[in-house]
């Protein structure tokens, strides 16, 4: 990625109106499955021809988010990230949803053009907020805590007395656990793991500060309830209208 960044090409006018959905995935890649499952489940209609469209782009190859972010080696995130999002924008996604969070360090560096066409989940996750009143426990990556992704938005002071943050010994807890679901997917007992820290910190809810909890909260909204869970890739799934618009693709921005 040399230099200035330049715009997203706009497609054509095939499909011009249609609301089409990207999904920045492969981060990791079974809650980029998960999260289409999700979509479809959600969004049932009596003709499957009613069915949303969606563009995926299932990459596992991104290097890790919290590496870079550790090391400050950002550059092949970044060069990686431009790439495949401007090619789901290009393939006709009227807007493209990272299936991580983490990433959002890296997103607000990309160019307006891009990332005014990403979905933000940290922006989804402090909307969820905003009708709680807490305690919630933030279950993220280490990258996540680092970069202080949450705490960066400008909003966040609105929601942040609702939110329980871990110690640092069950936030290695917490980081060991999403890495092991990104290695061998959602196993028994985890789901047993993530409630017994919520009764141990006191919090009846959960904020899945990482995409791979994703592959648990339907079990979880299945034993403690739907309100028990602040889930932003559910939250999406459930709205996709808001998430998405209506098919009107914006002027690309232009060059800096």
């Amino acid at each position: 990625m040399s230099g200035q960044l330049t715009t997203v090409r706009e497609p054509g006018s095939e499909g011009e109106g249609e609301p089409v959905l990207g999904i920045l995935g492969g981060l990791g890649p079974l809650a980029t499955a998960e999260f289409l499952r999700t979509v479809y489940e959600t969004n049932m209609t009596a003709s499957e021809q009613d069915l949303p469209r969606c563009i995926v782009d299932s990459d596992p190859g991104i290097p890790d988010r919290t590496e870079a972010i550790r090391s400050g080696v950002e550059r092949p995130v970044l060069e990686r990230l431009n790439e495949r999002i401007r090619g789901l924008l290009e393939a006709g996604a009227t807007k493209v949803v990272p299936t991580c969070v983490t990433v959002h360090h890296f997103l607000r560096k990309l160019d307006p053009s891009v990332t005014a066409r990403t979905v933000s989940l940290i922006d989804v996750v402090i909307e969820e907020l905003r009708s709680t009143n807490g305690p919630l426990l933030m279950l993220c990556t280490h990258g996540t805590r680092l970069g202080r992704i949450f705490e960066n938005s400008p909003e966040w002071p609105e929601v942040a007395d609702r939110v329980v943050w871990p110690d640092a010994e069950l936030q290695e807890s917490v980081h060991h656990l999403i890495y092991l679901m990104k290695r061998a997917g959602k196993q028994p007992g985890m789901t047993d793991t993530v409630e017994r820290w919520l009764d141990a910190t006191g919090c009846p809810a959960v904020i899945t500060g990482c995409t791979e909890f994703h592959l648990l909260t339907g079990e979880l909204a299945r034993r403690r309830g739907p309100d028990a869970i602040v889930d932003p890739l559910r939250s999406v799934a459930a709205d996709l209208r808001r998430a998405v618009g209506d098919g009107t693709r914006p002027e690309p921005a232009p060059t800096l």
